[in-house]
């Protein structure tokens, strides 16, 4: 190929990006607007099954640490917090139903999403804290451990 037939390849290659680019744009932006939308939709459905999975986790964890019950009941604060916090969280998602059309949509959803979480950070925290605290030391190096191995699992 001389240079005169590549440069015109590289003219008309060029000339077309910028529209193939928004074809391609919008082809994938109602895809991932719908992907966002079915995971609000799936998360708004679900019935709050977490608590019973805390609960096996909070017994499972008991069992480990032999906690005392005053122990148990900081647990349980902090079950309940996290629990309560949830449920604000969804109640608030599933009762807006956010417009997942645009990137600029999702970009502010993800947003909402982080405050929220920070909000049930600040809510939680405290009783998980009071909990930890009510430890003894070698209660506190399996608690550890335990949360060390769920972390890398995830």
């Amino acid at each position: 190929m001389n240079k005169s037939n590549a440069m015109a390849l590289l003219l008309v290659a060029a000339a077309c990006a910028p529209g193939f680019a928004q074809a391609q744009e919008k082809t994938q932006a109602p895809a991932k607007a719908s992907a966002a939308q079915s995971r609000i939709e799936r998360f708004c459905a679900q019935e709050h099954g977490k608590a019973e999975h805390e609960g096996k986790v909070g017994a499972v964890l008991a069992g480990h640490l032999h906690l005392t019950d005053a122990q148990k009941a900081a647990f349980k604060e902090f079950e309940d917090a996290r629990a309560k916090a949830i449920d604000t969280v969804k109640a608030r998602l599933c009762a807006s139903k956010p417009d997942t059309s645009t990137f600029e949509a999702r970009l502010n959803l993800h947003q909402v999403f982080l405050e929220d979480r920070l909000e049930m950070l600040k809510a939680e925290n405290p009783k998980l804290i009071a909990f930890y605290n009510s430890l003894d030391p070698d209660q506190k190096a399996k608690f550890d451990r335990i949360s060390r191995h769920m972390r890398k699992r995830r």
